[in-house]
């Protein structure tokens, strides 16, 4: 379960880090709605923190078990 865990965590950080730079994309080359992009930076940051969080806490490197 934690290789499962570690799995979605990093992808999520890997997302979330795709994610903000497309916010920062339409922020500086669109820029039609800066509140939209705003929020997906925003958003993209919560999810690097969670995903990040989620990952670095069930990392194990193979030593324990």
């Amino acid at each position: 379960m934690g290789e499962f865990l570690v799995l979605i965590g990093g992808l999520t950080a890997f997302i979330s880090v795709m994610a903000f730079f497309i916010g920062i994309g339409r922020l500086i080359f669109i820029s039609d709605d800066k509140k939209l992009s705003l929020k997906i930076i925003l958003y993209s940051i919560i999810a690097f923190v969670i995903g990040f969080g989620t990952c670095a806490a069930n990392f194990s490197l193979g030593s324990m078990h």
